[in-house]
């Protein structure tokens, strides 16, 4: 816990993991918020990769991708074609 790496990797999980948070924490209320998933969902991908790519500076990122499929695997698991025609029917 006193070397400097340390924390620096812990900065880079906090980094990427935050904008996964902050997604969770807007969405978990007692008020409807199906529609603000879909809004939020893309913006926080793209989070996501830019505080990833942030702290590897590489074009190509096996950590990216693997993040990226746990991700879309959750997001397929628990998205239907009945949660989307909800989606569209609710417009903000």
């Amino acid at each position: 816990m006193l070397y400097d790496l340390w924390w620096d990797k812990i900065n880079y999980f906090i980094a990427f993991t935050d904008q996964i948070y902050d997604m969770l924490r807007v969405t978990d209320t007692d008020t409807p918020s199906f529609n603000l998933v879909y809004d939020m969902w893309g913006t926080m991908i793209e989070k996501v990769k830019s505080a990833i790519y942030r702290h590897e500076e590489k074009r190509e990122n096996e950590q990216y991708g693997v993040i990226h499929q746990i991700l879309k695997d959750r997001w397929n698991k628990g998205n239907t074609l009945l949660q989307c025609l909800a989606h569209s029917l609710n417009s903000r």
